[in-house]
C-alpha cells in the first residue's frame, strides 16, 4: 500500500505544481459570448484572429458562463469568431491591443434556422466511422445488438471474429488488448470473456477499434487494442437513462440498468447500476482417435454445459471543475458475479467399430467473482497554447471463490456393468491487487507540431491456491497430485515520447516507448511427501517503436502507413503449472517455461471520399503463445491415452491481411455497411516433438443493411459469413460457419424512448467445427452455444436532454478526457 500512497502524495503535488503554474505576462484580451436576451452561449469555440488577413492567433473553449480569455497576446489589430452548434458564427469589429489589453464588447450570435435544427435532433450516427488513427463502431446505431451483452455486439464489429472459446481477434490476429474506457482490463482472457458475456450491451456507447496504437499505449498486444467505452451523460443538468431488456434462446437471460447525471458549473457527479441474469447452454461434441501401444482407440465424447450467472456493477463518480482549466475527479466501480455451471459427460471408448466402456461424467462449478477499483484523476490544461497535464492513480483487487465437484463412472459397452469409480472436488480461491499510476503531458510546438510524453508504473499480484481432494472409502482425502498453490508477482514501469506534425498534406507521427518488466512467479505443490517449488523469475526491458503516415493526395483520396512493434506477456494462469481435470482423459494446463511473444506490424490503407475504406497488413510474430493439444500421462495410473491442452510458444507466426468496409447510402431509407476481411496465416512450430506447418487462406465477412420504413421506425438485416481456415487459437483447422440477424426498432414517448425487437442467428447455423491432427492423434470439435434468440429491448432518456454537451467534447483529445473523466476498469 506505501506505493500507491506514495502515488496519491506525487498527483497532490503536480496537482498543486500545474495550479500555481509562473503568472502569466503581456496583454490580455477577454469577453462574453451571448444569445437572445443576453444569455450565455455555454462552452462557445471562439479564436482570435488578425484583423488584416483573418489568420488564426489563438483558440479557446468559453465556459458555462459565455466567457472567454485570451493571455499574452502581442499588441497590434484583431478580431474575435465565436461558433457553436446550432447556432451561426458570428464575427466581433476590429480593436486595437495595446499595453493595457482589451475588454471586447459582448459577441451575441443567433440561432441557425429551425429546419436545419430538426436534422441534428432527428440524425443518426453511422453504426461505423472511420477516422484518422481508429475505427469507431457507435452501438447504438445498431438494432440487432440491442438486448443483447458486450461480446455479442463486439462479435459484430468490423474485422473482428471470436472464436468458440470466447478467445478475441482483430484481423485474423490474436492477441488483443482489451480496454474500458482507456484502461486496460488486467484480467485473464477467461475473466474478459465472461466480463464482456455479463455486461448489457446498453452499457456500451462506442467500441474503439486501434490496429496499430502509438507510443503512448502500453506495447501488450499482438494485434492492438479495443477500447470500450462506456456510456456517460455529459450533459448539464440532472438527466439519465433505463434500459430494459429479456432475451430468450434455449435458455433465458435478461438485464437493466440505470444511468445518472448531474452537473453543474462546480460539479459533475455521476452514477450507474446494472444487472444481468443469464442462462446459456453449451452442447461440446469432441471425437478423438490415436494409436496407443500399438492399440487403436476412438474417444467420442458429447458434453453439455449450463452456465447460470447473475451480474451486478455499480460505479459512482465525482468531478470538481477548479477553475476553468484544472479538474479533478475521483471514481469508485465495484461489480460481482455469480456463477452456477452443472456439466454432464458421456465419453465411448473403442475401436471405432466395438465399444469396450463408457465413461459418465457429472460435474458442478460454482464461483463468486468481485472487482473493486477506485480511481484519483487530474487533468489541467496549463496555458493558453494548449499544453495539457493529465494524471491517474488506480487501485484494484478482484477475488475469485470458486468451488467445483467431478462424479465420473465407468460401465461397460453395454452401459451395464460398473468397473470402476472415481469423485472429486476443489476449492480454488484466487486473487489479483492492480496498482498503477500515470502522467501524461502534451505540449503543442510551433507549426501545428506536438510532442507528447508520459509515465506509468504497475504493480500486479494473483494469488491462487486450489486444492483437489478424492473420495476414498468414504473419506475426502487430499490429492497431492493436483493441489497446488500459484503466486505471480508483476512491475512494468515505461516511459514514451510522441511526436506528431502536419506538413501540408502530410501528417507525421513518430514515438517510442520504453518498458521494464520484472516477473516473478512460483508454484508450490506437494507430491510424494515431498514439497516442490517452481519459480519463474525474470527481468527484461524492450523498446517500443511506432510510426503513422498519413498523405492526403487529394480530397477524395488519402493514404496511411503504419508500423508498430508490440509484446503479449502470458497471463498468470498461462504461466501456473497447476492441471484441472474435465474429465480422466482431458486436462488443461499452464506452462511456467512460457516466453513473451513479439510482433512487427505493417498497415497500408486507402481511404477513397471518405467512405471506401481498404487496408493491407503484415505482422510477423516470434514465440506466439497459445493453447496447444498435446499428449499427456495421468501421473497416478500412468495411462498414455489422456491428451492436455496446455499454453505453448508457437516459434514463428506470419499473418497477411487484406480489409475492405464499405458504407454506402444507397437511398434516402437504405443505407448498407460492408465489411470483408482476406486473410494468410503460416505457423510453424513443435509439438509432442513433432514439427507442425499449418497454413491457410481466411475469409471473414458481414453486411449490415439498415432501412427507415417511418419517421420513427426502422428495420436491420445483418449477415455473416467466415470461410474455413487455421485458428490462431489451438491450431484447429476450422470449418466454415455463417448467420442471419433480423432486427426492429421503434421510436416510443415522443423520442424519449427507442423500443428494439431482434432475432440473433435465425438459421441456428453459426456454431465452430474444427480438428486438430498430429503425431497420429486427431481431435475433431463441434461446438454449439446458445447463439439463436428472440431479443426485446426498451431504452428510456429523461431530464434535462437540451443543454449542450460537456467542454471537454471540444479538445480532440477524446481518448485522454475519457480516460481522466470515467477512470477504473
Amino acid at each position: 500500500m506505501k506505493s500507491i500512497l506514495t502515488a496519491f502524495a506525487l498527483t497532490a503535488g503536480m496537482i498543486s505544481a500545474a495550479l500555481t503554474t509562473q503568472a502569466q505576462n503581456g496583454p490580455k484580451v477577454a469577453g462574453k459570448v451571448i444569445r437572445a436576451g443576453e444569455q450565455p452561449v455555454e462552452f462557445a469555440t471562439v479564436t482570435l484572429l488578425k484583423a488584416g488577413d483573418s489568420s488564426l492567433v489563438k483558440g479557446a473553449i468559453a465556459d458555462i458562463n459565455g466567457k472567454y480569455e485570451f493571455e499574452q497576446i502581442k499588441q497590434g489589430k484583431y478580431l474575435i469568431a465565436a461558433a457553436a452548434v446550432g447556432m451561426n458564427k458570428a464575427y466581433s469589429k476590429p480593436f486595437e491591443v495595446g499595453a493595457a489589453g482589451v475588454a471586447v464588447p459582448a459577441l451575441a450570435m443567433e440561432a441557425a434556422s429551425k429546419s436545419l435544427k430538426a436534422v441534428d435532433v432527428t440524425a443518426r450516427k453511422p453504426f461505423i466511422e472511420q477516422k484518422a488513427d481508429k475505427m469507431v463502431v457507435n452501438v447504438e446505431s445498431s438494432i440487432t445488438a440491442a438486448g443483447g451483452n458486450a461480446m455479442e455486439v463486439l462479435e459484430k464489429s468490423p474485422t473482428i471474429n471470436v472464436d468458440k472459446d470466447g478467445n478475441i481477434s482483430m484481423k485474423g490476429k490474436g492477441g488483443v488488448i482489451i480496454m474500458i474506457d482507456g484502461k486496460p482490463t488486467n484480467m485473464s482472457s477467461q475473466e474478459v470473456t465472461e466480463l464482456l458475456k455479463s455486461m448489457p450491451a446498453s452499457n456500451l456507447e462506442q467500441i474503439e477499434l486501434i490496429a496499430n496504437p502509438s507510443a503512448k499505449y502500453d506495447a501488450a498486444g499482438n494485434a492492438g487494442i479495443i477500447n470500450l467505452k462506456l456510456k456517460k451523460n455529459k450533459n448539464y443538468g440532472t438527466n439519465g437513462n433505463v434500459s430494459l431488456a429479456a432475451a430468450q434462446g434455449l435458455k433465458p437471460r435478461v438485464n437493466g440498468g440505470i444511468n445518472l447525471n448531474h452537473r453543474n458549473e462546480k460539479v459533475n457527479l455521476f452514477g450507474s447500476y446494472n444487472y444481468s441474469h443469464r442462462e446459456q447452454q453449451q452442447n461440446l461434441d469432441v471425437y478423438r482417435t490415436m494409436t496407443n501401444e500399438g492399440r487403436y482407440q476412438v474417444f467420442d465424447q458429447n458434453n453439455i454445459d449450463i452456465n447460470k450467472s447473475d451480474y451486478h456493477a455499480a460505479k459512482l463518480g465525482l468531478d470538481y471543475f477548479i477553475s476553468k482549466n484544472h479538474t479533478i475527479g475521483v471514481m469508485a466501480d465495484v461489480a460481482r458475479r455469480d456463477r452456477n455451471s452443472p456439466a454432464e459427460a458421456n465419453t465411448k471408448i473403442g475401436n471405432g467399430s466395438i465399444i469396450d466402456s463408457i465413461l459418465h461424467t457429472t460435474s458442478t462449478d460454482n464461483g463468486r467473482w468481485q472487482r473493486g477499483a477506485y480511481n484519483l484523476n487530474y487533468r489541467g490544461v496549463l496555458d493558453s497554447t494548449g499544453k495539457e497535464l493529465n494524471i491517474d492513480v488506480d487501485y484494484a483487487r478482484n477475488t475469485n471463490k470458486q468451488t467445483s465437484s467431478i462424479f465420473a463412472i465407468s460401465r461397460d459397452g453395454a452401459n451395464k456393468g460398473i468397473l470402476g469409480s472415481d469423485t472429486s472436488r476443489n476449492n480454488q480461491p484466487s486473487s489479483i491487487e492492480i496498482k498503477t499510476a500515470k502522467i501524461d503531458y502534451v505540449h503543442p510546438l510551433k507549426g501545428g507540431a506536438k510532442l507528447e510524453a508520459g509515465l506509468k508504473t504497475s504493480f500486479v499480484t494473483t494469488d491462487n491456491d486450489a486444492r483437489f481432494d478424492s473420495l476414498r472409502m468414504g473419506n475426502w482425502i487430499k490429492d497431492e497430485n493436483r493441489s497446488n498453490h500459484f503466486i505471480y508477482k508483476e512491475n512494468i514501469n515505461a516511459a514514451y515520447v510522441n511526436f506528431s506534425k502536419q506538413f501540408k498534406k502530410l501528417h507525421v507521427q513518430i514515438g517510442l516507448r520504453g518498458e521494464q518488466t520484472h516477473i516473478s512467479g512460483n508454484s508450490e505443490s506437494t507430491q510424494k511427501e515431498q514439497l516442490k517449488v517452481v519459480k519463474n523469475d525474470s527481468s527484461y526491458f524492450n523498446l517500443f517503436p511506432s510510426a503513422a503516415l498519413t498523405y492526403q493526395l487529394n480530397k477524395d483520396n488519402t493514404f496511411g502507413l503504419t508500423y508498430s512493434r508490440r509484446i503479449q506477456r502470458p497471463d498468470y494462469e498461462e504461466l501456473n503449472p497447476f492441471e484441472s481435470y474435465l474429465d480422466r482423459y482431458t486436462k488443461q494446463a499452464g506452462n511456467p517455461n512460457l516466453r513473451p511473444q513479439y510482433s512487427n506490424s505493417f498497415e497500408l490503407t486507402h481511404t477513397f471520399k471518405e467512405f471506401l475504406i481498404t487496408s493491407l497488413g503484415y505482422t510477423h510474430t516470434k514465440d506466439m503463445m497459445t493453447r496447444i493439444l498435446e499428449a499427456a500421462v495421468d501421473p497416478a495410473s500412468g495411462d498414455t491415452s489422456a491428451v492436455r491442452y496446455r499454453y505453448q510458444n508457437v516459434a514463428k507466426a506470419d499473418n497477411f491481411n487484406l480489409n475492405v468496409s464499405v458504407p454506402i447510402p444507397i437511398t434516402k431509407w437504405w443505407t448498407s455497411f460492408t465489411t470483408a476481411s482476406l486473410s494468410y496465416n503460416m505457423y510453424e512450430t513443435v509439438v509432442d516433438k513433432n514439427n507442425v506447418k499449418l497454413s491457410s487462406f481466411g475469409f471473414f465477412g458481414r453486411t449490415q443493411q439498415t432501412f427507415t420504413l417511418a419517421k420513427n421506425t426502422a428495420a436491420e438485416v445483418t449477415f455473416l459469413y467466415v470461410a474455413p481456415q487455421v485458428l490462431e487459437e489451438g491450431l484447429f483447422r476450422m470449418k466454415s460457419m455463417y448467420g442471419l440477424d433480423l432486427g426492429l426498432q421503434q421510436k416510443v414517448l415522443k423520442g424519449k424512448g427507442t423500443l428494439k425487437l431482434s432475432v440473433a442467428d435465425v438459421f441456428n447455423t453459426q456454431y465452430f467445427r474444427g480438428s486438430f491432427d498430429n503425431a497420429g492423434r486427431t481431435t475433431a470439435l463441434v461446438s454449439r452455444n446458445d447463439v439463436r434468440q428472440v431479443r426485446l429491448s426498451f431504452n428510456y432518456r429523461f431530464g434535462n436532454s437540451n443543454v449542450k454537451a460537456a467542454r471537454t467534447r471540444e479538445t480532440g483529445l477524446e481518448a485522454e478526457q475519457n480516460r481522466v473523466k470515467q477512470g477504473g476498469n
